[in-house]
């Protein structure tokens, strides 16, 4: 295999972990304003929680009205929680994203979409702090919630 080739198989492995899913993994969709703090926060405790317990799910992470990037603070305080999110990228959120998911959170925003397509799978985490005033609380209030979310999935 040539390096050419390694990169882009490397390209495509992040790509998958960023936006999409593989086929035998069910999506948990984070949805946040800005698709760069409390829904990266949440999808990448997620993915490590799914991960360790053997459960068939991949979270991924949206905005309503993505930033360009993920905030250095943001994957630094991911990077100490030993979370890995330098590849990843906001995106905005999709009807497709909704409508493929399995389940839909949003962190302190509302989707722009009619409330039927989300409709059983939707919940509204409400009550996150500002990531801005403190990463700390923000962080436990989101990494508490995650589990309870994870604790509740089926599994394989």
């Amino acid at each position: 295999m040539t390096r050419k080739s390694v990169a882009l198989l490397g390209a495509l492995a992040a790509l998958l972990a960023v936006g999409g899913s593989a086929q035998d993994k069910q999506t948990i969709l984070f949805v946040c304003e800005h698709g760069a703090a409390k829904s990266v926060i949440a999808a990448a405790h997620c993915n490590q929680m799914a991960e360790s317990a053997g459960l068939p799910y991949r979270a991924v992470s949206r905005g309503t009205n993505p930033d360009q990037e993920i905030p250095a603070k943001i994957k630094q305080g991911l990077a100490a929680d030993g979370l890995d999110v330098s590849s990843w990228k906001p995106r905005a959120v999709t009807e497709d994203d909704i409508r493929k998911a399995q389940r839909v959170v949003t962190l302190g925003c509302t989707l722009p979409v009619k409330k039927s397509l989300t409709e059983g799978k939707l919940s509204e985490w409400n009550n996150v702090p500002p990531v801005s005033e403190s990463y700390e609380a923000a962080r436990k209030a989101i990494v508490d919630q995650v589990t309870a979310l994870v604790k509740s999935l089926p599994g394989k």
